[in-house]
């Protein structure tokens, strides 16, 4: 009888000890690796640059005006704006004109509201301006603003002061660097 149940036993606990080994020898793993990144595409976004009129401006000074509005964007942190005049060119500048008369005029730019105004040329980039805000303009302030100054020698004179108005379409472009 003790042969019975030996030989009864010992299967039955090889076979119990052996199903744990396989599980714990034949186990295998694996793993891979995710970069996780947080990325922002570069957009860059320019709104309310309105008309700029300069109306009967006083004798004796130069004639002023200051237009404000919205640069913002995201993915950089600095941008270039460039100003170009429909009338002007590389030699001749920024040109207000009726058709007949031309009359120059000049433009700066601050990257604020409240600093002081940065000379520009005519079709060139104005570089490393720190971005202010980003994201949208979309329900944001004005944070940058331009100058347009008619020195009194150009605009005070009879063959200018004869005319009526004096225009100039002034495109302003702004990109990220």
């Amino acid at each position: 009888m003790n042969r019975i149940l030996l030989r009864t036993v010992t299967p039955m606990t090889l076979a119990f000890i052996a199903s744990f080994s396989a599980q714990s020898t034949l186990a295998v793993t694996d793993n891979e690796d995710s970069i996780v990144t947080l990325q922002f595409n570069e957009t860059i976004n320019m709104v309310r640059v309105g008309p700029l009129t300069i109306t009967d401006p006083a004798t004796g000074t130069n004639a002023t005006g200051i237009e404000d509005f919205c640069v913002r964007g995201t993915g950089f942190s600095t941008f270039a704006i460039t100003f170009d005049s429909t009338n002007g060119s590389a030699t001749s500048e920024f040109i207000l004109s009726d058709g007949t008369t031309d009359v120059p005029y000049q433009v700066g730019y601050d990257n604020s509201l409240s600093g002081s105004f940065t000379s520009v040329s005519e079709g060139v980039p104005l570089t490393g301006q720190a971005i202010q805000n980003f994201g949208p303009c979309v329900g944001f302030p004005d944070n940058a603003r331009f100058q347009v100054t008619i020195l009194n020698m150009d605009w005070e004179n009879s063959m200018v002061l004869s005319g009526n108005n004096y225009t100039d379409t002034l495109m302003l472009t702004v990109e990220s660097e």
